[in-house]
């Protein structure tokens, strides 16, 4: 029998229960009882035809199904009925919904799904740690002497990235790119949407002229044509063949990298500076290996090239690609994640609450059903299917917010965390969402369903509305409103730990004063530059146009700017304290020019600043910042000592302040300032065609900016400059502290909303159920404050206990926090203080406006209430 056919069972049903009827009432007459008198008794006998009904219906094959279909048209006719409460309770599930599957997105793609690489599992980056420094990049003899050793690896690539600037395509355009060996795309198993990737023999010098372009190169420059494979396209003043495009997917290492180019290792480049660390090294470990094999290989070979170039404090080891992927978003994304979590949580509580308010007032009705023969559980599946439904339709909305939230976080992540630009919903997103949903209608409707499917049906029927409430509806109703405090409690006081630590990194005084402060930063190509002669007077002439600019207090010049992305570490020898046996001192150098200090407001701490007698032809000399020299010479003066990182001998004469040059909550490092002139002209020609102005200025940035541009076009027409200012680079290495503070505090905002909802609605139904108790107090004298005191201790006392317990979670928690934290403790004393004291405000605020209309109760209407 089909399920369709309901009809017509339901007709043969009611037929089959007439014709009993009637036999049994023709048998009472039998027995000497009139037609009316034996009619009512054959349905004595007979029994509650209802619940034989509901009986024969249980028998009936799929007829749970059928029971659901009227489940759910009952549900949507009763939201109807109450749309004020639908529409609360939908967009609270709404917004729990939204929040978590925007999270859930964002941890699914960052973290929980493989790159897009062949076998990705298989990928490794290659590293080398040196006692100062935990992550150092290989050279050109480390990588070649690790690929003819390895026994375990099926491919090795080396990759590095350089700025190429475009010339023949509209104006001149810096385009960062990266230098790459030809086995790099095989690696990753990534094919080229337009073309072919890199031969092995164009990783050969004068055969390296081919380039790979980026899908969003490929549109902007060369407007997307198909017939773009195998033109020529300019880069540094050399012609290049372009033979690929890479998918728009496709974004290795970064998505600021819009070519690629092959690395022939035996080029000048390399060949020069055999010893300059700065290739990345990825691995394709063979199958069936796994990571411990490998960093035995490592330990093995690193061994051999240590003792080959003598540096036996340089060990070797490999980091899962996946890991270095996800970088430092591993920690805020699952505490993010958790956010969410405690904020659907009190959204579910904050629905229960309003369902047990609407099943107290429900329940004649549910008595009403119960005494025409519906079963218990078939009032709590009713209960718990218009809950579940309520939630799925909150849950609808919320995945359409998710959906766009995901538009809005990947548009901001372009320029705050480039990690969450993979960041995308798909079918395992849109399952959880519905999983999700179906939960949370569930959990937020079974204690109502509970509560309506238990109640006394007698005592319903006989009492009003209002007293059906019982006691055990209160009771579920205080601890949902005490689970939400506590939440929330938890909430305010980690976004407050972030807040603090984010106003604490603001406060950070990097060593400068990047106020006033412009950066100009271009490229001096090679065959235009071909020399270390022809690079210094580029130098010297465009600071001597920029310093005589009107508004311009000062210009310089440094090749690797503070929070301009470049470093340069290199080891160095004091005289006469020669380095302990298998270690080397480290430190930053820093090339400059005359008038550095004085431009960026660094402090000359003793000793002199440079001047233009420090020139190429002059004495070697250097200053110092204060962290080296606390760690040579704590006590005494280093003015006048020796130090050298190079061939010669540099005689120290000065000490500078220190200052932080990558991130705010970065520790100083070391630091040698030297004459740029003074730089052998074979580092000149590797360090210094990569440079940066900076111009102290008293006018506005965007007039200085266009003025120093028109500078340095007037000596190069076709070189790229790059203009911004000092302080819009240091906020850009905060943005992705920024971003993530940013995220928690709307979630603990949203939740602190829900939790006035909760609060609000607790006050306002206490003060409901006692508006005949408050009434016979005013009528015997009691005064408006006892009354208001009164509606708002419970609210009050549940507030201040679910702080506590709130707190002390937030205490047990606080250890996630303490790697996302500075300048501030796990513990801080001000943060657990300030959030419990706000959440309580605003509780009471809340509790007050429902509170207050108690001490407005008429005596004579209270009396009068049912």
């Amino acid at each position: 029998m089909r399920w369709w056919r309901t009809k017509r069972r339901e007709q043969d049903l009611e037929r089959e229960l007439r014709a009993d009827l009637e036999l049994e009432a023709e048998e009472q007459q039998e027995n000497g009882l009139s037609a009316r008198e034996a009619r009512y008794a054959a349905q004595r006998a007979f029994g509650n035809t209802t619940l034989i009904r509901e009986e024969v219906r249980a028998m009936w094959t799929l007829a749970s199904m059928e029971r659901l279909i009227q489940d759910m048209r009952y549900a949507l006719r009763t939201m109807r009925k109450n749309p004020a409460y639908s529409l609360i309770a939908a967009v609270t599930i709404a917004l729990g919904i939204a929040s978590t599957t925007l999270m859930f997105a964002v941890v699914k793609s960052v973290l929980l799904q493989p790159p897009p690489f062949k076998s990705p599992g298989a990928l490794y980056m290659l590293w080398q740690k040196i006692p100062q420094e935990g992550r150092v990049s290989f050279s050109a003899r480390n990588y070649i002497a690790y690929a003819s050793q390895t026994q375990l690896i099926e491919s090795l690539a080396a990759f590095t990235g350089t700025g190429f600037t475009i010339l023949g395509r509209g104006e001149p355009e810096l385009a960062i790119g990266q230098l790459v060996t030809p086995s790099f795309f095989t690696i990753l198993g990534v094919a080229p949407s337009l073309g072919r990737t890199f031969l092995a023999s164009e990783g050969e010098q004068g055969h390296n002229y081919e380039v790979v372009l980026s899908d969003q190169l490929w549109r902007s420059k060369f407007d997307g044509r198909n017939d773009v494979i195998g033109q020529a396209v300019v880069l540094n003043g050399d012609s290049y063949t372009i033979v690929g495009v890479m998918p728009a997917t496709f974004d290795f290492p970064g998505n600021r990298y819009k070519l690629w180019v092959p690395a022939a290792l035996n080029a000048p480049l390399f060949q020069q500076h055999p010893d300059a660390h700065f290739l990345r090294v990825l691995a394709r470990l063979k199958p069936g290996l796994s990571a411990q094999h490998l960093q035995a290989e490592l330990n093995l070979i690193g061994k051999r090239i240590d003792a080959q170039e003598h540096d036996p404090a340089r060990s070797y080891y490999a980091v899962p690609l996946r890991d270095m992927l996800s970088g430092d978003l591993r920690r805020p994304l699952l505490i993010l994640l958790s956010a969410v979590a405690c904020l659907l949580i009190i959204a579910c509580a904050n629905v229960a609450n309003l369902s047990l308010a609407r099943a107290t007032a429900r329940n004649r009705e549910l008595a009403v059903r119960g005494a025409i023969g519906a079963s218990r559980p078939r009032l709590l599946q009713q209960l718990l299917v218009e809950s579940t439904l309520l939630a799925l339709i909150g849950g609808m909305a919320g995945f359409v917010v998710a959906y766009w939230g995901v538009r809005v976080l990947t548009f901001f992540a372009a320029t705050n965390v480039p990690q969450l630009m993979h960041t995308h919903i798909n079918s395992g997103v849109v399952g959880f969402a519905f999983v999700v949903s179906a939960i949370c209608g569930i959990v937020s409707g079974l204690t109502p369903a509970f509560a309506g499917s238990q109640i006394d049906f007698r005592s319903a029927l006989n009492e009003g509305t209002r007293a059906a409430g019982n006691v055990r509806s209160d009771r579920n109703r205080r601890v949902l409103v005490f689970a939400e405090i506590a939440l929330c409690s938890l909430l305010l006081i980690s976004s407050g730990l972030l807040i603090r630590s984010f106003v604490s990194l603001l406060r950070v005084n990097p060593g400068f004063q990047p106020s006033g402060v412009v950066t100009a930063d271009c490229v001096l190509r090679e065959n235009h530059y071909p020399d270390a002669g022809v690079m210094l007077r580029f130098y010297r002439e465009a600071l001597a146009r920029m310093r005589v600019l009107p508004g311009i207090k000062n210009a310089a010049m440094i090749t690797h700017l503070p929070f301009g992305g470049n470093d340069w570490g290199n080891s160095f020898e004091v005289e006469g304290r020669p380095a302990p046996v298998g270690k080397t001192y480290g430190a930053q150098i820093r090339p400059i020019s005359t008038a550095y200090f004085s431009t960026m407001h660094i402090p000359l701490r003793r000793g002199r600043d440079f001047s233009e007698e420090d020139n190429e032809d002059g004495r070697r000399v250097a200053i110092i910042n204060e962290k080296l020299k606390n760690q040579f010479w704590p006590t005494t003066d280093p003015i006048g000592q020796h130090i050298r990182f190079d061939k010669d001998w540099l005689t120290i004469i000065g000490v500078s302040g220190n200052v932080k040059h990558s991130k705010l909550d970065a520790d100083f490092e070391a630091e040698i300032y030297i004459p740029y002139p003074q730089l052998s002209p074979v580092l000149l020609n590797f360090v210094g065609r990569d440079n940066n102005y900076v111009v102290a200025s008293t006018v506005g940035s965007g007039a200085v900016a266009t003025a120093v541009r028109a500078t340095i076009h007037k000596l190069d027409p076709e070189m790229v400059v790059t203009v911004d200012t000092m302080e819009h680079l240091i906020d850009d290495s905060v943005a992705q502290t920024r971003f993530r503070t940013w995220l928690i505090v709307v979630f603990a905002a949203l939740a602190l909303a829900l939790v006035c909802v909760g609060i609000y609605g607790l006050v306002s139904y206490t003060v409901t159920q006692r508006y005949r108790d408050f009434g016979i107090r005013i009528a015997l004298g009691a005064e408006r404050l006892t009354i208001l005191q009164l509606a708002l201790a419970r609210s009050m006392t549940l507030t201040l206990l679910g702080v506590l317990v709130g707190g002390f979670c937030a205490l047990l928690a606080s250890r996630f926090f303490e790697s996302l934290l500075f300048g501030i403790t796990a513990h801080d004393p001000l943060t657990f203080a300030s959030a419990p004291v706000l959440l309580i405000l605003i509780a009471l605020l809340a509790s007050y406006i429902p509170a207050r209309r108690a001490t407005k109760i008429d005596p004579i209407v209270a009396l009068r209430y049912e």
